[in-house]
């Protein structure tokens, strides 16, 4: 059996490590409560399509595997992560896209950009 020098071992360690230092740490944050719109952003930022009439195009987006997102009355974009792997990071929000709701969940913020894991939503 072929034993690895301790040397190879602390190189593997340290370019692990400065992976994870280059791209960013992640954090969870504690829980929070955000009243705000779910929206589509790629047709926002791109195109600013928005509100009721929007629903139907946004609707479609996210059953095409768009995610959606919640964006504050300061206009801040959370973008919507699932709680698990493999699962659909929209769903609990279909019902409500293109409306104001107040989610609770938990903030994930890694690159600049707050994430949120969403563990209750309703309507507002």
């Amino acid at each position: 059996m072929i034993k690895p020098s301790k040397s190879l071992v602390l190189g593997i360690l340290a370019f692990l490590l400065s992976f994870s230092i280059a791209f960013g740490e992640t954090k969870a944050t504690k829980e929070v409560t955000i009243k705000g719109r779910v929206i589509d952003p790629v047709c926002l930022i791109t195109m600013n399509m928005k509100g009721e009439g929007h629903r139907e195009c946004a609707l479609n987006c996210a059953n095409a595997g768009e995610n959606l997102a919640i964006m504050d009355g300061k206009g801040k974009i959370y973008p919507i992560l699932a709680q698990k792997a493999v699962t659909n990071p929209n769903q609990p929000v279909l019902d409500y896209v293109e409306k104001v709701v107040t989610v609770k969940g938990n903030i994930i913020e890694m690159g600049g950009v707050s994430y949120i894991v969403i563990k209750e939503v309703k309507s507002s």
